[in-house]
């Protein structure tokens, strides 16, 4: 092997080692770069690089957005539409983000996994019932749905990182 290979070589594997040590250094202060939705998720956490406390910072955020569209929700029109779906979704999210707060304290990663996907299946459920009770196009809560949804994404993905 030429010296001028061996010197190429020795220099491409340092450039990777620099650039992998920069993302690696990226990652750990800001933890929202694994988020599917990193501005929102950023807003959310506002600054906060500890990873288990912007976790927990972020799940009451999101139970906080919850609380206040069931409470939007609860002053609708009854009925069995996409609003009463999304009430009692809202309901059921809020409870196992109660529990993935409750996973963090208690260092249980697995159930903290659970009942954030949990979380996530409630927001899509309700963003379904109303796309199928054709409320989407005039409904406040399609979108919080959506939003929500996104939260709790960020969330999970949060979650990865957190130190158990």
């Amino acid at each position: 092997m030429s010296i001028n290979l061996l010197m190429t070589l020795l220099g491409t594997t340092f450039l990777l080692l620099v650039a992998s040590s920069q993302a690696l250094k990226l990652s750990l202060g800001d933890p929202c770069t694994v988020a599917d939705y990193p501005k929102l998720c950023r807003r959310t956490i506002k600054g906060q690089t500890n990873v288990n406390a912007a976790t927990d910072m972020a799940i009451k955020e999101l139970m906080k957005r919850t609380m206040q569209a069931k409470d939007m929700a609860k002053k609708e029109p009854k009925g069995d539409g996409g609003v009463a779906v999304c009430l009692s979704t809202f309901g059921s999210a809020f409870d196992n983000l109660d529990k993935a707060l409750k996973n963090i304290q208690g260092n249980d990663g697995f159930s903290l996994n659970i009942n954030l996907s949990a979380a996530l299946t409630d927001y899509d459920t309700c963003s379904d019932a109303m796309k199928e009770t054709g409320e989407v196009s005039v409904s406040v809560f399609y979108k919080s749905a959506g939003v929500l949804y996104k939260m709790a994404d960020n969330c999970l993905a949060l979650s990865t990182l957190v130190k158990l």
